[in-house]
């Protein structure tokens, strides 16, 4: 698979890619996390590849210091948070329906589960 690299600054309150190896290769964005999705766009346009057929690999700086590794660090934890709270969410839902089919009342549930009994009918209902 090809990779690019991409190198990412702060320019005028808009953060700016340069793609390396693709001249000349750039996008501006108001918004971090919009960056992958137009780099994609960007050098499919330039490639006539699909979004999905190539790796990027990303390089941040920021007031002419690398912050590649703290960035790309606080991404991942991300990423692991979003999935943890899916598991965590699956688990809770059939928790609740198990606890309530062994007749726990949704106060019950709820200190269980430290939930409101409010949120344990949300739960029930949704």
């Amino acid at each position: 698979m090809t990779a690019y690299d991409v190198t990412v600054s702060r320019e005028d309150n808009l953060w700016v890619a340069v793609v390396d190896g693709l001249a000349p290769a750039a996008t501006d964005v108001e918004h971090f996390a919009d960056l992958e999705t137009e780099v994609r766009d960007l050098i499919s346009g330039l490639t006539e590849s699909d979004p999905d057929d190539f790796a990027l690999r990303w390089h941040y700086l920021v007031g002419g210091e690398d912050v590649t590794e703290q960035i790309q660090r606080v991404l991942a934890l991300e990423s692991e948070l979003r999935e943890l709270q899916a598991a965590r969410d699956r688990a809770r839902n059939e928790a609740v329906s198990t606890l309530l089919k062994a007749g726990a009342s949704q106060r019950a549930i709820g200190d269980v589960l430290n939930l409101s009994h409010q949120r344990v009918n949300q739960l029930i209902n949704h």
